[in-house]
């Protein structure tokens, strides 16, 4: 077992106490209350160079914790804090909490006592964390995908909207244009439509074998219901009879 080197003022503090102790035996002075006074100092004095600075182990794997606290001449108490488990191997245990705590004075021979989890454990916490952190990541990565969508489609339908918007007011300004320069423009001036000349009127008992005896006595055309009319000489039914 390793030992830690005594300070300077520890070894004199131990010179003087045995020192006292001789000065004590030398003078002869006896009895029970002559001995016990050095030995009590001597103590004191022993239990001031044995207190040792505990160090942090806490992280460390057990075994490699429990050599170093017992190089320091301490003793160990471990326990699983988690589940209870007894401790079989200790490389496959981790120290978690100790106490006394780091930077704290303990005398040498006092019992550190360490919580300690299984490396199991630890890298099925490890382990859930990651999906935990993984899953986390994976929502707030849709979520993002999702919100970016929505913004998409909304500028999307914003922009449909304007274009709409747009068109419609150019429409409706063409529609006002169109209707105050019709409104502007002068009327247009009546077509004159004329009139079909009078039918040559015919004797009432006029009969002409054709076209060309109607001709000859200057009563062509003909018009259904006129002196003279025929649809024999009206060829194309329109009730002209001989107009060519």
């Amino acid at each position: 077992m390793k030992t830690s080197p005594m300070p300077a003022a520890g070894r004199l503090k131990k010179t003087l106490a045995l020192a006292v102790l001789a000065g004590l035996m030398l003078t002869g002075c006896g009895g029970k209350q002559a001995a016990t006074q050095p030995a009590a100092a001597a103590t004191a004095v022993a239990q001031t160079i044995e207190t040792v600075t505990v160090p942090s182990v806490t992280g460390l794997a057990l075994d490699k914790a429990t050599d170093q606290l017992k190089d320091l001449g301490f003793e160990v108490d471990a326990k699983d804090t988690a589940h209870g488990k007894s401790i079989m191997v200790k490389s496959n245990w981790q120290v978690t909490t100790q106490d006394p705590a780091n930077g704290a004075k303990a005398d040498k021979g006092s019992t550190v006592h360490l919580g300690v989890k299984s490396l199991d454990d630890i890298a099925a916490e490890k382990a859930a964390a990651d999906k935990a952190a993984a899953d986390k990541a994976a929502a707030e990565k849709a979520a993002a995908a999702a919100k970016a969508a929505a913004e998409k489609a909304a500028a999307d339908k914003a922009a449909v909207d304007q274009a709409a918007a747009a068109k419609a007011a150019a429409d409706q300004a063409a529609r006002d244009a169109a209707a105050k320069q019709a409104a502007q423009a002068p009327a247009p001036a009546p077509v004159a439509v004329p009139a079909a000349p009078a039918p040559v009127q015919a004797p009432a008992a006029a009969y002409y074998a054709n076209c060309t005896a109607a001709k000859a006595a200057g009563a062509a055309p003909l018009y259904r219901g006129q002196a003279g009319y025929s649809s024999s000489l009206d060829r194309d039914g329109d009730g002209v009879a001989c107009e060519r």
